[in-house]
């Protein structure tokens, strides 16, 4: 069962998820009522057991709208609306990504030199 911080966390996340400006995992972590120290490890708390029960229902929201859009992308082809519906399922899938404790990047084989 999740404390009542970790509630907060998720109800927080839900929030950011419909910001039009991005917010930090820490600044969630932080705004939730956790001690400064641990926005610098947000993961910690976002990753926790009681969180992700929490966001859970939130996780499997955003699977299903992601599921709709690739389903419409199908029938929006040829109309304008389609690069808006390509938008949509990356953010979804980058959104479901985040909350799981997916992937948010690849990095192996990337090198800075030339």
């Amino acid at each position: 069962m999740a404390t009542i911080k970790q509630q907060r966390v998720a109800k927080n996340i839900k929030k950011a998820l419909g910001n039009k400006k991005p917010i930090t995992g820490g600044e969630i972590v932080e705004n939730s009522g956790y001690g400064k120290s641990m926005k610098l490890y947000p993961k910690r708390i976002i990753q926790s057991k009681g969180v992700k029960e929490e966001t859970k229902p939130i996780i499997e929201q955003l699977e299903e709208e992601r599921k709709r859009a690739i389903k419409l992308l199908k029938t929006k082809i040829s109309k304008a609306q389609y690069h808006q519906l390509v938008d949509a399922i990356d953010k979804l899938t980058k959104n479901i990504q985040l909350l799981s404790g997916g992937a948010t990047e690849r990095v192996e084989g990337f090198t800075w030199e030339k």
